[in-house]
């Protein structure tokens, strides 16, 4: 087993553990970056007002990086609503050509990728830890998918996908229980006691 110390309560818990599961302290990779460094161009990001945020910025490839809360906060319904710049339209962009998975500009670990809400066609990259990472425009695109409807859209295929998979379950449980009466047609138990 991979073994290491709880930073909480010195206890010997698995490596792999995000959760320690004597405290419920919640492990996270250390910085190897005190100063975010661009996962695409390798450059030192600088400070970046946007919207009276500041978000760490590269000045040769435009990208951004903001942590969970910045992400939260800037893709909010709340704060993409009150925003008149936004466009009337939203196009779904086409996904880009990736060479592969990027690290985190603060930990060096690699981040995972994954479309915006499963359907804005905004890939972005996160690791777990510290933050998001957008390449240029890409924040932009998501505020324009929000403010366009886009939230609701997921939702309403959301539901519907569980519609679709609730109706699944429900098709199964009657075809179980059909072949359940018929495998117990003449046992005098089943019918007294139902078991």
């Amino acid at each position: 087993m991979n073994a290491q110390t709880c930073q909480f309560c010195r206890k010997t818990i698995n490596a792999k553990s995000r959760h320690c599961p004597f405290c419920g302290g919640e492990h996270q990779k250390e910085i190897v970056h005190e100063t975010p460094v661009c996962p695409r161009c390798s450059e030192t990001l600088v400070h970046h007002d946007y919207r009276e945020t500041t978000l760490d910025h590269c000045t040769t490839c435009e990208g951004l990086w903001l942590d969970t809360r910045e992400f939260k906060q800037l893709t909010s319904e709340r704060d993409v609503y009150k925003d008149e710049t936004i466009p009337f339209e939203f196009q779904k962009p086409p996904l880009p050509e990736t060479e592969g998975y990027l690290s985190c500009p603060l930990c060096d670990s690699l981040m995972s990728r994954q479309n915006f809400r499963r359907i804005s066609g905004v890939l972005i990259d996160q690791c777990r830890d510290h933050g998001i990472w957008l390449d240029a425009g890409e924040l932009d695109q998501i505020r324009a998918f929000i403010a366009n409807g886009g939230l609701e859209d997921a939702q309403d295929k959301e539901i519907l996908k569980n519609k679709a998979e609730i109706g699944l379950v429900s098709d199964k449980v009657k075809n179980i229980e059909y072949i359940q009466k018929r495998l117990n047609f003449w046992d005098f138990k089943y019918w007294l006691y139902k078991i």
